[in-house]
Protein backbone atom coordinates (compact mmCIF):
# COMPACT_ATOMS: atom_id res chain seq x y z
CA UNK A 1 0.00 0.00 0.00
CA UNK A 2 2.89 2.31 0.71
CA UNK A 3 3.81 2.33 -2.98
CA UNK A 4 0.74 4.40 -3.73
CA UNK A 5 0.77 6.56 -0.61
CA UNK A 6 2.04 10.10 -0.79
CA UNK A 7 5.06 10.85 1.34
CA UNK A 8 5.66 14.54 0.65
CA UNK A 9 2.74 16.33 2.24
CA UNK A 10 -1.06 16.41 2.19
CA UNK A 11 -3.23 16.59 -0.87
CA UNK A 12 -4.27 20.10 -1.92
CA UNK A 13 -7.92 19.04 -1.77
CA UNK A 14 -9.98 15.86 -1.34
CA UNK A 15 -10.05 13.57 -4.34
CA UNK A 16 -13.21 13.33 -6.44
CA UNK A 17 -15.23 10.34 -5.27
CA UNK A 18 -14.69 8.17 -8.33
CA UNK A 19 -10.93 8.72 -8.39
CA UNK A 20 -10.62 8.18 -4.64
CA UNK A 21 -12.40 4.84 -4.96
CA UNK A 22 -10.20 3.87 -7.89
CA UNK A 23 -7.05 4.80 -5.95
CA UNK A 24 -8.17 2.75 -2.97
CA UNK A 25 -8.76 -0.30 -5.16
CA UNK A 26 -5.35 0.21 -6.77
CA UNK A 27 -3.77 0.24 -3.34
CA UNK A 28 -5.47 -3.04 -2.48
CA UNK A 29 -4.11 -4.53 -5.69
CA UNK A 30 -0.59 -3.48 -4.76
CA UNK A 31 -0.92 -5.10 -1.33
CA UNK A 32 -2.46 -8.32 -2.66
CA UNK A 33 0.32 -9.25 -5.07
CA UNK A 34 -1.04 -12.75 -5.66
CA UNK A 35 -4.53 -11.65 -6.72
CA UNK A 36 -5.39 -13.12 -10.14
CA UNK A 37 -5.32 -10.63 -12.99
CA UNK A 38 -9.12 -10.68 -13.54
CA UNK A 39 -9.71 -9.70 -9.90
CA UNK A 40 -7.44 -6.67 -9.95
CA UNK A 41 -8.94 -3.20 -10.45
CA UNK A 42 -8.36 -1.79 -13.93
CA UNK A 43 -6.84 1.62 -14.60
CA UNK A 44 -9.30 4.05 -16.18
CA UNK A 45 -8.31 5.82 -19.40
CA UNK A 46 -7.64 9.53 -18.88
CA UNK A 47 -8.54 9.26 -15.16
CA UNK A 48 -5.51 11.42 -14.39
CA UNK A 49 -6.84 14.34 -16.45
CA UNK A 50 -9.53 15.41 -13.96
CA UNK A 51 -9.44 19.17 -13.26
CA UNK A 52 -7.29 20.12 -10.26
CA UNK A 53 -5.95 23.36 -8.73
CA UNK A 54 -2.87 24.61 -10.59
CA UNK A 55 0.32 23.30 -8.92
CA UNK A 56 3.30 25.56 -8.39
CA UNK A 57 6.42 25.49 -10.54
CA UNK A 58 9.21 23.39 -9.07
CA UNK A 59 12.84 22.97 -10.11
CA UNK A 60 14.53 20.02 -8.37
CA UNK A 61 18.20 20.38 -7.50
CA UNK A 62 19.98 18.41 -10.20
CA UNK A 63 23.07 17.21 -8.33
CA UNK A 64 21.26 15.51 -5.40
CA UNK A 65 18.89 13.71 -7.76
CA UNK A 66 21.71 12.49 -10.02
CA UNK A 67 23.65 11.23 -7.00
CA UNK A 68 20.52 9.52 -5.64
CA UNK A 69 19.82 7.81 -8.95
CA UNK A 70 23.46 6.85 -9.56
CA UNK A 71 23.93 5.25 -6.15
CA UNK A 72 20.54 3.77 -5.34
CA UNK A 73 19.89 2.56 -8.88
CA UNK A 74 23.22 0.82 -9.34
CA UNK A 75 23.34 -0.73 -5.88
CA UNK A 76 19.78 -2.02 -6.30
CA UNK A 77 20.54 -3.52 -9.69
CA UNK A 78 23.93 -4.87 -8.71
CA UNK A 79 23.11 -6.66 -5.46
CA UNK A 80 19.35 -7.06 -5.87
CA UNK A 81 18.52 -5.00 -2.78
CA UNK A 82 15.09 -4.28 -4.14
CA UNK A 83 14.43 -8.00 -4.48
CA UNK A 84 15.60 -8.69 -0.93
CA UNK A 85 13.26 -5.92 0.23
CA UNK A 86 10.32 -7.49 -1.59
CA UNK A 87 10.05 -4.63 -4.08
CA UNK A 88 10.63 -6.60 -7.28
CA UNK A 89 7.11 -6.71 -8.61
CA UNK A 90 5.31 -5.89 -11.80
CA UNK A 91 4.11 -2.43 -12.76
CA UNK A 92 0.95 -1.19 -11.09
CA UNK A 93 -0.83 0.68 -13.88
CA UNK A 94 -1.52 -2.35 -16.11
CA UNK A 95 -4.85 -3.47 -17.49
CA UNK A 96 -6.26 -6.99 -17.31
CA UNK A 97 -4.94 -7.52 -20.83
CA UNK A 98 -1.37 -6.59 -19.73
CA UNK A 99 -1.42 -3.14 -21.32
CA UNK A 100 -1.70 0.46 -20.16
CA UNK A 101 -4.47 2.96 -20.81
CA UNK A 102 -4.04 6.34 -22.45
CA UNK A 103 -3.31 8.98 -19.87
CA UNK A 104 -1.51 12.22 -19.09
CA UNK A 105 1.70 10.21 -19.53
CA UNK A 106 1.12 8.14 -22.66
CA UNK A 107 -1.37 7.87 -25.50
CA UNK A 108 -1.80 4.83 -27.75
CA UNK A 109 -0.87 5.88 -31.28
CA UNK A 110 1.15 3.69 -33.61
CA UNK A 111 0.53 0.49 -31.65
CA UNK A 112 -3.24 1.06 -31.89
CA UNK A 113 -3.40 2.37 -35.47
CA UNK A 114 -0.31 2.52 -37.58
CA UNK A 115 0.26 6.11 -38.63
CA UNK A 116 0.75 6.83 -42.30
CA UNK A 117 4.26 7.82 -43.38
CA UNK A 118 2.96 11.38 -43.80
CA UNK A 119 1.65 11.40 -40.22
CA UNK A 120 4.95 10.01 -38.97
CA UNK A 121 6.84 12.70 -40.88
CA UNK A 122 4.74 15.47 -39.28
CA UNK A 123 4.72 14.01 -35.79
CA UNK A 124 3.15 16.41 -33.27
CA UNK A 125 3.61 19.49 -35.47
CA UNK A 126 0.65 21.64 -36.47
CA UNK A 127 2.31 24.06 -38.93
CA UNK A 128 5.66 24.82 -40.55
CA UNK A 129 7.41 26.20 -37.47
CA UNK A 130 8.47 29.79 -36.73
CA UNK A 131 6.88 32.31 -39.08
CA UNK A 132 9.71 34.21 -40.81
CA UNK A 133 7.42 36.49 -42.85
CA UNK A 134 7.38 39.08 -40.05
CA UNK A 135 9.59 40.31 -37.21
CA UNK A 136 11.05 37.76 -34.80
CA UNK A 137 11.79 38.99 -31.28
CA UNK A 138 14.24 37.66 -28.73
CA UNK A 139 12.56 36.77 -25.44
CA UNK A 140 15.38 34.98 -23.62
CA UNK A 141 18.99 33.86 -24.21
CA UNK A 142 20.92 30.88 -22.88
CA UNK A 143 24.68 31.33 -22.76
CA UNK A 144 25.59 28.74 -20.14
CA UNK A 145 25.42 24.99 -20.54
CA UNK A 146 26.65 22.71 -23.30
CA UNK A 147 24.14 23.93 -25.89
CA UNK A 148 23.71 27.72 -25.98
CA UNK A 149 20.68 29.15 -27.75
CA UNK A 150 17.83 31.58 -27.35
CA UNK A 151 14.07 31.86 -27.16
CA UNK A 152 12.08 33.73 -29.81
CA UNK A 153 8.57 34.96 -30.48
CA UNK A 154 7.35 35.14 -34.08
CA UNK A 155 4.87 37.56 -35.61
CA UNK A 156 1.96 35.37 -34.48
CA UNK A 157 3.07 35.54 -30.86
CA UNK A 158 4.15 31.87 -30.85
CA UNK A 159 7.26 31.16 -28.77
CA UNK A 160 10.08 28.69 -29.44
CA UNK A 161 13.32 27.49 -27.88
CA UNK A 162 16.08 27.62 -30.52
CA UNK A 163 19.24 25.48 -30.26
CA UNK A 164 22.14 24.93 -32.63
CA UNK A 165 24.47 22.23 -33.90
CA UNK A 166 28.13 22.17 -32.83
CA UNK A 167 30.65 23.64 -35.24
CA UNK A 168 31.76 21.14 -37.86
CA UNK A 169 28.72 18.92 -37.31
CA UNK A 170 25.81 20.69 -38.95
CA UNK A 171 22.50 18.76 -38.63
CA UNK A 172 24.00 16.46 -35.98
CA UNK A 173 21.88 17.46 -32.98
CA UNK A 174 19.11 19.33 -34.82
CA UNK A 175 18.21 16.42 -37.13
CA UNK A 176 18.62 13.85 -34.34
CA UNK A 177 16.32 15.93 -32.14
CA UNK A 178 13.57 16.16 -34.74
CA UNK A 179 13.81 12.50 -35.83
CA UNK A 180 13.63 11.19 -32.26
CA UNK A 181 10.82 13.63 -31.55
CA UNK A 182 8.81 12.07 -34.39
CA UNK A 183 9.52 8.50 -33.27
CA UNK A 184 8.72 9.11 -29.60
CA UNK A 185 5.51 10.89 -30.56
CA UNK A 186 4.37 8.04 -32.79
CA UNK A 187 5.32 5.58 -30.04
CA UNK A 188 2.81 7.34 -27.79
CA UNK A 189 4.67 9.81 -25.58
CA UNK A 190 3.82 13.48 -25.11
CA UNK A 191 6.45 15.67 -26.77
CA UNK A 192 6.60 19.31 -27.93
CA UNK A 193 6.45 20.43 -31.56
CA UNK A 194 10.05 20.40 -32.85
CA UNK A 195 11.05 21.86 -36.22
CA UNK A 196 14.13 22.22 -38.40
CA UNK A 197 14.48 26.01 -38.48
CA UNK A 198 16.46 27.96 -41.11
CA UNK A 199 16.68 31.74 -40.82
CA UNK A 200 18.73 34.80 -41.72
CA UNK A 201 20.38 37.01 -39.13
CA UNK A 202 18.35 40.05 -40.23
CA UNK A 203 15.11 38.19 -39.42
CA UNK A 204 15.90 38.54 -35.69
CA UNK A 205 14.68 42.11 -35.45
CA UNK A 206 14.68 43.06 -31.79
CA UNK A 207 14.25 42.20 -28.14
CA UNK A 208 10.92 41.81 -26.40
CA UNK A 209 10.41 44.34 -23.65
CA UNK A 210 11.57 43.07 -20.27
CA UNK A 211 13.51 40.11 -21.73
CA UNK A 212 16.51 38.89 -19.73
CA UNK A 213 19.31 36.32 -19.84
CA UNK A 214 21.33 34.46 -17.24
CA UNK A 215 25.11 34.63 -17.13
CA UNK A 216 27.41 31.75 -16.17
CA UNK A 217 26.64 32.41 -12.49
CA UNK A 218 22.88 32.36 -13.25
CA UNK A 219 22.54 36.08 -12.56
CA UNK A 220 19.78 37.82 -14.52
CA UNK A 221 20.69 40.68 -16.89
CA UNK A 222 18.67 42.70 -19.43
CA UNK A 223 18.79 40.98 -22.81
CA UNK A 224 20.47 42.86 -25.66
CA UNK A 225 20.22 41.97 -29.32
CA UNK A 226 24.00 41.86 -29.59
CA UNK A 227 23.96 38.56 -27.71
CA UNK A 228 22.51 36.97 -30.85
CA UNK A 229 25.74 37.67 -32.70
CA UNK A 230 27.77 36.20 -29.84
CA UNK A 231 25.73 32.98 -29.99
CA UNK A 232 25.70 32.79 -33.79
CA UNK A 233 29.48 33.25 -33.92
CA UNK A 234 29.74 29.76 -32.41
CA UNK A 235 27.81 27.98 -35.19
CA UNK A 236 28.20 27.26 -38.90
CA UNK A 237 26.09 28.78 -41.66
CA UNK A 238 24.41 27.00 -44.54
CA UNK A 239 25.80 27.50 -48.07
CA UNK A 240 23.18 30.23 -48.67
CA UNK A 241 24.25 32.13 -45.56
CA UNK A 242 21.28 31.15 -43.39
CA UNK A 243 21.56 29.57 -39.96
CA UNK A 244 20.25 26.10 -39.10
CA UNK A 245 18.72 25.18 -35.75
CA UNK A 246 16.02 23.14 -34.07
CA UNK A 247 13.07 25.21 -32.87
CA UNK A 248 10.95 23.66 -30.12
CA UNK A 249 7.56 25.29 -29.66
CA UNK A 250 6.43 26.13 -26.14
CA UNK A 251 3.86 23.58 -25.01
CA UNK A 252 0.39 24.78 -24.11
CA UNK A 253 -0.11 25.78 -20.50
CA UNK A 254 2.21 27.02 -17.75
CA UNK A 255 5.34 24.90 -17.18
CA UNK A 256 5.59 23.21 -13.78
CA UNK A 257 9.17 21.93 -13.89
CA UNK A 258 10.45 18.42 -14.68
CA UNK A 259 9.06 15.15 -13.36
CA UNK A 260 11.16 12.52 -11.65
CA UNK A 261 11.33 8.80 -12.43
CA UNK A 262 10.36 7.78 -8.90
CA UNK A 263 7.77 8.81 -6.33
CA UNK A 264 4.76 10.97 -7.12
CA UNK A 265 4.08 14.67 -7.41
CA UNK A 266 2.58 15.69 -4.06
CA UNK A 267 0.62 18.67 -5.44
CA UNK A 268 -1.04 16.66 -8.24
CA UNK A 269 -4.07 14.73 -6.91
CA UNK A 270 -4.17 12.77 -10.20
CA UNK A 271 -0.66 11.37 -9.73
CA UNK A 272 -1.36 8.10 -7.89
CA UNK A 273 1.06 5.55 -9.31
CA UNK A 274 4.64 5.78 -8.06
CA UNK A 275 6.57 6.67 -11.20
CA UNK A 276 9.06 3.82 -10.83
CA UNK A 277 6.09 1.44 -10.98
CA UNK A 278 4.48 2.88 -14.13
CA UNK A 279 4.80 0.56 -17.11
CA UNK A 280 4.84 3.48 -19.56
CA UNK A 281 7.99 4.79 -17.84
CA UNK A 282 9.60 1.38 -17.33
CA UNK A 283 8.94 0.44 -20.97
CA UNK A 284 10.40 3.79 -22.04
CA UNK A 285 13.79 2.14 -21.45
CA UNK A 286 13.30 0.03 -24.59
CA UNK A 287 12.21 2.98 -26.74
CA UNK A 288 15.11 5.05 -25.38
CA UNK A 289 17.52 2.24 -26.23
CA UNK A 290 16.16 2.17 -29.78
CA UNK A 291 16.81 5.88 -30.43
CA UNK A 292 19.93 5.85 -28.20
CA UNK A 293 18.53 8.53 -25.87
CA UNK A 294 21.45 8.40 -23.43
CA UNK A 295 20.33 11.63 -21.74
CA UNK A 296 16.95 10.24 -20.66
CA UNK A 297 16.72 11.78 -17.18
CA UNK A 298 14.48 14.15 -15.28
CA UNK A 299 16.23 17.26 -16.69
CA UNK A 300 14.81 16.38 -20.12
CA UNK A 301 11.22 16.06 -18.93
CA UNK A 302 8.61 18.69 -18.21
CA UNK A 303 5.23 18.90 -16.52
CA UNK A 304 2.75 21.46 -17.85
CA UNK A 305 -0.68 22.55 -16.64
CA UNK A 306 -2.94 22.15 -19.67
CA UNK A 307 -6.65 22.64 -20.37
CA UNK A 308 -9.07 21.89 -18.84
CA UNK A 309 -6.76 21.97 -15.82
CA UNK A 310 -4.50 18.94 -15.27
CA UNK A 311 -0.79 18.08 -15.36
CA UNK A 312 0.52 16.58 -18.60
CA UNK A 313 3.94 14.94 -18.59
CA UNK A 314 6.30 15.65 -21.51
CA UNK A 315 9.60 14.30 -22.77
CA UNK A 316 11.68 17.18 -24.18
CA UNK A 317 15.06 17.92 -25.80
CA UNK A 318 16.25 15.02 -27.93
CA UNK A 319 19.59 16.51 -28.99
CA UNK A 320 21.54 13.66 -27.33
CA UNK A 321 19.91 10.85 -29.31
CA UNK A 322 20.85 8.63 -32.24
CA UNK A 323 24.48 9.44 -33.10
CA UNK A 324 24.50 12.88 -31.50
CA UNK A 325 26.10 13.72 -28.17
CA UNK A 326 24.66 17.26 -28.50
CA UNK A 327 28.05 19.00 -28.84
CA UNK A 328 29.83 16.16 -30.67
CA UNK A 329 29.16 12.66 -31.99
CA UNK A 330 28.58 9.97 -29.37
CA UNK A 331 31.53 8.05 -27.97
CA UNK A 332 31.45 4.21 -27.78
CA UNK A 333 31.06 4.43 -23.97
CA UNK A 334 27.69 6.19 -24.29
CA UNK A 335 24.95 3.61 -24.35
CA UNK A 336 27.30 1.02 -22.80
CA UNK A 337 28.23 2.51 -19.42
CA UNK A 338 26.91 5.13 -17.00
CA UNK A 339 28.79 8.38 -16.50
CA UNK A 340 29.65 6.95 -13.10
CA UNK A 341 29.29 3.19 -13.37
CA UNK A 342 29.89 1.70 -9.94
CA UNK A 343 30.73 -1.91 -10.83
CA UNK A 344 33.07 -1.40 -13.83
CA UNK A 345 34.81 1.41 -11.93
CA UNK A 346 35.29 -0.86 -8.93
CA UNK A 347 36.65 -3.60 -11.18
CA UNK A 348 39.14 -1.20 -12.77
CA UNK A 349 40.35 -0.06 -9.35
CA UNK A 350 40.89 -3.57 -8.02
CA UNK A 351 42.61 -4.76 -11.22
CA UNK A 352 44.78 -1.64 -11.49
CA UNK A 353 43.16 -0.76 -14.79
CA UNK A 354 43.52 -4.15 -16.47
CA UNK A 355 39.76 -4.72 -16.47
CA UNK A 356 38.25 -3.51 -19.72
CA UNK A 357 34.74 -3.30 -21.09
CA UNK A 358 33.94 -4.34 -24.65
CA UNK A 359 33.24 -0.78 -25.78
CA UNK A 360 36.84 0.23 -25.00
CA UNK A 361 38.03 -1.77 -28.00
CA UNK A 362 35.33 -0.59 -30.41
CA UNK A 363 36.39 1.53 -33.40
CA UNK A 364 34.99 5.04 -33.30
CA UNK A 365 34.61 6.11 -36.91
CA UNK A 366 32.09 8.82 -37.73
CA UNK A 367 30.56 7.76 -41.03
CA UNK A 368 28.99 11.14 -41.70
CA UNK A 369 29.22 14.33 -39.57
CA UNK A 370 25.45 14.88 -39.84
CA UNK A 371 24.56 11.55 -38.18
CA UNK A 372 27.49 11.02 -35.78
CA UNK A 373 28.07 7.57 -34.25
CA UNK A 374 26.05 4.89 -32.45
CA UNK A 375 26.25 1.16 -31.89
CA UNK A 376 24.84 -1.09 -34.59
CA UNK A 377 26.36 -4.59 -34.68
CA UNK A 378 27.41 -4.26 -31.03
CA UNK A 379 24.00 -2.99 -29.89
CA UNK A 380 22.69 -5.01 -26.92
CA UNK A 381 18.96 -4.38 -26.29
CA UNK A 382 19.19 -5.59 -22.67
CA UNK A 383 22.61 -4.12 -21.87
CA UNK A 384 22.07 -0.59 -23.19
CA UNK A 385 22.52 2.15 -20.57
CA UNK A 386 21.61 5.80 -20.39
CA UNK A 387 24.23 8.18 -19.01
CA UNK A 388 22.50 8.06 -15.64
CA UNK A 389 20.30 5.31 -14.15
CA UNK A 390 16.76 6.04 -13.06
CA UNK A 391 14.43 4.08 -10.83
CA UNK A 392 11.83 3.30 -13.51
CA UNK A 393 14.45 1.72 -15.76
CA UNK A 394 16.03 -0.19 -12.85
CA UNK A 395 12.63 -1.66 -11.89
CA UNK A 396 11.77 -2.78 -15.43
CA UNK A 397 10.75 -6.44 -15.78
CA UNK A 398 10.61 -8.64 -18.88
CA UNK A 399 6.89 -7.90 -19.18
CA UNK A 400 7.55 -4.14 -19.12
CA UNK A 401 10.33 -4.52 -21.67
CA UNK A 402 8.11 -6.58 -23.95
CA UNK A 403 5.47 -3.84 -23.77
CA UNK A 404 8.09 -1.28 -24.83
CA UNK A 405 9.37 -3.61 -27.54
CA UNK A 406 5.85 -3.80 -28.99
CA UNK A 407 5.96 -0.02 -29.44
CA UNK A 408 9.26 -0.30 -31.29
CA UNK A 409 8.09 -3.33 -33.28
CA UNK A 410 5.02 -1.45 -34.47
CA UNK A 411 7.17 0.77 -36.74
CA UNK A 412 7.43 -0.21 -40.39
CA UNK A 413 10.45 0.49 -42.59
CA UNK A 414 8.42 3.19 -44.35
CA UNK A 415 7.58 4.91 -41.08
CA UNK A 416 11.20 4.87 -39.96
CA UNK A 417 12.28 6.44 -43.25
CA UNK A 418 9.52 9.06 -42.95
CA UNK A 419 10.74 10.04 -39.47
CA UNK A 420 14.32 10.26 -40.75
CA UNK A 421 13.12 12.45 -43.61
CA UNK A 422 11.62 14.76 -40.98
CA UNK A 423 15.18 15.55 -39.87
CA UNK A 424 15.93 16.95 -43.36
CA UNK A 425 19.47 15.57 -43.45
CA UNK A 426 21.64 17.14 -46.16
CA UNK A 427 22.21 14.02 -48.27
CA UNK A 428 20.63 10.73 -49.28
CA UNK A 429 23.61 8.76 -47.98
CA UNK A 430 23.17 10.06 -44.44
CA UNK A 431 19.40 9.47 -44.49
CA UNK A 432 19.74 5.96 -45.94
CA UNK A 433 22.42 5.03 -43.41
CA UNK A 434 20.54 6.33 -40.38
CA UNK A 435 17.30 4.63 -41.45
CA UNK A 436 19.19 1.34 -41.85
CA UNK A 437 20.69 1.73 -38.35
CA UNK A 438 17.26 2.28 -36.83
CA UNK A 439 15.81 -0.71 -38.67
CA UNK A 440 18.65 -2.92 -37.43
CA UNK A 441 18.25 -1.78 -33.80
CA UNK A 442 14.47 -2.25 -34.05
CA UNK A 443 14.91 -5.82 -35.25
CA UNK A 444 17.40 -6.66 -32.46
CA UNK A 445 15.01 -5.24 -29.85
CA UNK A 446 12.09 -7.27 -31.17
CA UNK A 447 14.12 -10.48 -31.38
CA UNK A 448 15.46 -10.15 -27.86
CA UNK A 449 12.50 -8.94 -25.82
CA UNK A 450 9.85 -10.97 -27.65
CA UNK A 451 12.00 -14.00 -26.91
CA UNK A 452 11.85 -13.30 -23.17
CA UNK A 453 8.08 -13.89 -23.08
CA UNK A 454 5.47 -15.58 -25.24
CA UNK A 455 3.98 -12.71 -27.27
CA UNK A 456 0.42 -13.98 -27.38
CA UNK A 457 -1.94 -11.08 -28.13
CA UNK A 458 -5.66 -10.55 -28.69
CA UNK A 459 -6.77 -13.98 -27.36
CA UNK A 460 -10.37 -14.94 -28.08
CA UNK A 461 -12.37 -18.07 -27.34
CA UNK A 462 -13.86 -19.60 -30.50
CA UNK A 463 -15.88 -22.77 -31.14
CA UNK A 464 -13.87 -25.97 -30.88
CA UNK A 465 -12.49 -27.00 -34.26
CA UNK A 466 -13.73 -30.44 -35.24
CA UNK A 467 -15.89 -32.74 -33.12
CA UNK A 468 -15.63 -33.59 -29.45
CA UNK A 469 -15.36 -31.69 -26.18
CA UNK A 470 -13.26 -28.59 -25.65
CA UNK A 471 -13.00 -25.19 -27.29
CA UNK A 472 -10.75 -23.15 -29.52
CA UNK A 473 -8.45 -20.22 -28.78
CA UNK A 474 -7.63 -17.70 -31.48
CA UNK A 475 -4.73 -15.28 -30.94
CA UNK A 476 -2.04 -13.35 -32.77
CA UNK A 477 1.61 -14.32 -32.48
CA UNK A 478 3.40 -10.96 -32.46
CA UNK A 479 6.73 -12.72 -32.91
CA UNK A 480 5.61 -13.84 -36.37
CA UNK A 481 3.83 -10.54 -37.05
CA UNK A 482 6.90 -8.41 -36.31
CA UNK A 483 9.51 -10.74 -37.80
CA UNK A 484 11.17 -12.05 -34.63
CA UNK A 485 10.70 -15.58 -35.97
CA UNK A 486 8.95 -17.52 -38.72
CA UNK A 487 6.04 -19.95 -38.49
CA UNK A 488 8.37 -22.74 -39.60
CA UNK A 489 9.93 -24.26 -36.50
CA UNK A 490 7.46 -22.53 -34.17
CA UNK A 491 5.07 -24.46 -31.96
CA UNK A 492 2.71 -23.77 -29.08
CA UNK A 493 2.69 -25.71 -25.82
CA UNK A 494 -0.53 -25.12 -23.94
CA UNK A 495 -1.82 -26.19 -20.55
CA UNK A 496 -5.36 -25.62 -19.23
CA UNK A 497 -6.04 -25.71 -15.49
CA UNK A 498 -9.61 -25.38 -14.16
CA UNK A 499 -9.91 -26.99 -10.76
CA UNK A 500 -13.66 -26.30 -10.35
CA UNK A 501 -14.38 -28.46 -13.41
CA UNK A 502 -11.54 -30.92 -12.86
CA UNK A 503 -9.87 -29.98 -16.15
CA UNK A 504 -6.13 -30.44 -16.47
CA UNK A 505 -5.47 -30.61 -20.19
CA UNK A 506 -2.34 -29.95 -22.20
CA UNK A 507 -0.98 -30.29 -25.69
CA UNK A 508 1.40 -29.04 -28.36
CA UNK A 509 0.67 -27.91 -31.89
CA UNK A 510 2.75 -26.41 -34.67
CA UNK A 511 2.23 -22.89 -35.99
CA UNK A 512 0.43 -22.25 -39.24
CA UNK A 513 1.42 -19.59 -41.77
CA UNK A 514 0.83 -16.00 -40.71
CA UNK A 515 0.55 -14.40 -37.29
CA UNK A 516 -3.11 -15.40 -36.74
CA UNK A 517 -3.16 -18.73 -34.92
CA UNK A 518 -5.81 -21.08 -33.53
CA UNK A 519 -5.46 -23.78 -30.89
CA UNK A 520 -7.80 -26.68 -30.24
CA UNK A 521 -8.06 -26.92 -26.43
CA UNK A 522 -9.37 -30.38 -25.60
CA UNK A 523 -8.47 -33.44 -23.50
CA UNK A 524 -5.47 -35.32 -24.86
CA UNK A 525 -3.10 -38.05 -23.82
CA UNK A 526 -3.58 -40.90 -21.35
CA UNK A 527 -6.94 -40.88 -19.63
CA UNK A 528 -8.37 -38.45 -22.14
CA UNK A 529 -11.54 -40.45 -22.43
CA UNK A 530 -12.40 -39.99 -18.77
CA UNK A 531 -11.55 -36.30 -18.75
CA UNK A 532 -13.39 -35.83 -22.00
CA UNK A 533 -16.52 -37.43 -20.56
CA UNK A 534 -16.26 -35.16 -17.52
CA UNK A 535 -15.88 -32.13 -19.77
CA UNK A 536 -19.11 -32.86 -21.62
CA UNK A 537 -21.15 -33.20 -18.40
CA UNK A 538 -23.05 -30.27 -16.87
CA UNK A 539 -20.85 -28.19 -14.59
CA UNK A 540 -21.22 -28.84 -10.85
CA UNK A 541 -23.00 -26.36 -8.62
CA UNK A 542 -20.91 -23.32 -7.87
CA UNK A 543 -18.74 -23.60 -10.97
CA UNK A 544 -20.38 -20.68 -12.78
CA UNK A 545 -18.04 -17.70 -12.85
CA UNK A 546 -14.98 -19.66 -11.71
CA UNK A 547 -11.60 -18.96 -13.26
CA UNK A 548 -9.35 -21.14 -15.37
CA UNK A 549 -5.82 -20.50 -16.61
CA UNK A 550 -4.56 -21.38 -20.05
CA UNK A 551 -0.78 -21.14 -20.34
CA UNK A 552 0.58 -20.81 -23.87
CA UNK A 553 4.33 -21.05 -24.43
CA UNK A 554 5.68 -20.17 -27.85
CA UNK A 555 8.75 -22.26 -28.66
CA UNK A 556 11.16 -21.97 -31.57
CA UNK A 557 13.24 -25.08 -32.26
CA UNK A 558 12.50 -26.26 -28.72
CA UNK A 559 13.44 -23.02 -26.94
CA UNK A 560 10.96 -20.49 -25.65
CA UNK A 561 10.36 -17.66 -23.22
CA UNK A 562 8.04 -17.35 -20.27
CA UNK A 563 4.57 -18.70 -21.04
CA UNK A 564 1.69 -16.28 -21.49
CA UNK A 565 -1.28 -16.90 -19.19
CA UNK A 566 -4.75 -16.40 -20.61
CA UNK A 567 -7.36 -16.11 -17.85
CA UNK A 568 -10.72 -17.65 -18.67
CA UNK A 569 -14.04 -17.41 -16.85
CA UNK A 570 -16.60 -20.20 -17.06
CA UNK A 571 -20.07 -19.13 -18.19
CA UNK A 572 -22.22 -21.92 -16.74
CA UNK A 573 -25.51 -21.25 -18.53
CA UNK A 574 -23.77 -21.00 -21.91
CA UNK A 575 -21.32 -23.80 -21.06
CA UNK A 576 -18.40 -21.88 -22.53
CA UNK A 577 -15.40 -19.80 -21.54
CA UNK A 578 -14.66 -16.13 -22.12
CA UNK A 579 -11.30 -14.36 -21.91
CA UNK A 580 -11.03 -12.08 -18.88
CA UNK A 581 -7.30 -11.46 -18.61
CA UNK A 582 -3.83 -11.89 -20.09
CA UNK A 583 -0.39 -11.93 -18.49
CA UNK A 584 2.88 -12.29 -20.38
Amino acid sequence: MALLTRTRGPLPRPLPGALAAFAALSGLAACAKQAPVPLRPEPVAWADTLPIPEPEYREPLEAPLLIHDAVSGQVAKGVSVRRLAGRSHEALNVTRMDDVVSSAWFEHRNDARRLTPEETYRGPTTDAGPDTTGPILLTQAKLQGISPGFHIEDVRGVRYVVKFDPKGFQYLSSAAGVISNRLLYAAGYHVPEDYIFRFRRDQITGVKEGATYQDAEFVEHPLEEGLVDEILSRVDTLPDGRFLAVASRYVAGPPLGPFHFSGTRADDPNDWYAHEHRRDLRGLYVVSAWVNHVDMRFANTMDAFVDPGYVRHYLIDFAATLGSGTIRPHYPREGEEYNFDLWPTTARIFTLGFYRQGWEDQPHTVIDPSIGWMQVESFDPAGWKANWPNQAFVNMTARDAYWGAKLVGSFTDEQIRAAVDGGQLPGAFAADTLAAMLRYRRDRIVEHWYGEVSPVERPEVIPAPGAGPGFGLAFEDFGIRDGAWNAEGTSYRWRLRHEALGRRWEGTVGATEGSAQELAIRPTGAGAGERGARASMPAPDGADGTLATLEVEITRDGAGGRAATVYLQWDGPAERYRVVGLEH
